[in-house]
């Protein structure tokens, strides 16, 4: 029977900076919403790059649609640690007093483990609220675009660690937050990479380091995006040999009409060449991965295109679960 990441209450996915981690959990909360589930996006100082793929209005620290059953909420801190006093406190006016006090701003700045604990009790907050009227979970998946992996670990040691030092509510708050993220019915870590040097050696020592710091935070599986494919082997086809009317108006569409032939053959080469160069890359750095790492992986094709928007979310979203099916990471749609 296929394992099924969508019924997880929380996905955390984590990868280097610039991997593509933000269009992946995107992709994925996209899967979910089609079938059905209600799925809110958590972002951790987000630059719009959400907004862009939604082509929605900015995601802001309060949670806001996106689309048809999809969500987002903007972690910021002063938002987060706000609420948090609020809820201890229960007077508004005391807090805003608090917050904008020279005392509480210089522990702020000097303090980022509590910033960063408090913003995952919010998270924990999420995962298990529910729904006044019939006490359901308010949200089916949680995706958490959580930190570069460099402090990805931090984050995810956090708990276990800060509970040993807090006391009160700020230590029940930590203890919360480990017994999620080590709950393997409730919580997945995907890892997400690109077929390049430094990812691929980031994620696979994010993998080792995880799996000794934090061995009870189940790892799902290995998302290699951008994936190049080998379309022609070893051989650079010879644009010569491309006699039919249909192949010459392909080449000629790459680069414009009324280009001199020469040209288009030049151009036809160099495009050729780089295609391969991409797939070598791609198929030296699926095989490391999969040696290295004894998790499914997942590979999401190169999208060509001007400008990544909507549209081509939805692209990847599709060719992500359809991948995500063979790999029996999820089952199949009902009645396919």
């Amino acid at each position: 029977m296929a394992r099924d990441l969508l019924s997880k209450r929380l996905l955390i996915v984590s990868g280097k900076g610039g991997v593509g981690k933000t269009v992946i959990s995107s992709a994925i909360g996209m899967i979910a919403a089609s079938r059905g589930q209600k799925v809110l996006l958590i972002k951790m100082d987000d630059q719009g790059r959400t907004a862009e793929l939604f082509e929605s209005n900015p995601v802001s620290d309060q949670i806001s649609p996106l689309r048809d059953g999809i969500s987002a909420l903007n972690l910021d801190p002063i938002t987060v640690v706000s609420d948090y006093f609020t809820k201890q406190l229960k007077i508004k006016r005391l807090v805003k007093h608090i917050i904008a006090s020279r005392l509480f701003q210089n522990w702020f700045r000097v303090s980022p483990a509590i910033k960063e604990m408090i913003c995952l009790g919010k998270v924990w907050d999420l995962v298990d609220e529910k729904t006044w009227w019939r006490s359901a979970p308010k949200w089916d998946l949680i995706l958490f675009d959580a930190p570069a992996t460099g402090h990805g670990l931090g984050l995810l040691r956090l708990p276990e660690q800060a509970s040993k030092l807090l006391i009160g509510p700020l230590r029940t708050n930590a203890l919360g937050v480990q017994a999620v993220l080590e709950d393997a019915e409730r919580t997945g870590l995907l890892l997400v990479t690109l077929p390049e040097e430094m990812p691929v050696n980031e994620t696979v020592h994010f993998h080792t380091e995880a799996r000794a710091k934090v061995p009870r935070v189940a790892q799902e599986a290995v998302i290699l995006n951008s994936a190049a494919p080998d379309r022609f082997g070893e051989t650079t086809p010879d644009p010569a040999t491309c006699e039919t009317d249909a192949a010459k108006a392909a080449m000629a569409a790459l680069i414009g009409s009324e280009i001199a032939p020469e040209i288009v053959a030049e151009a036809f080469r160099h495009a050729t060449e780089v295609g391969q160069a991409r797939a070598a890359l791609t198929k030296r750095y699926r095989e490391e991965l999969k040696q290295r790492i004894r998790l499914p992986l997942v590979e999401v094709p190169y999208v060509f295109s001007a400008a990544f928007g909507f549209a081509q979310l939805e692209r990847i979203s599709t060719i992500l679960e359809r991948k995500l099916i063979e790999a029996e990471l999820i089952p199949e749609r009902e009645g396919s």
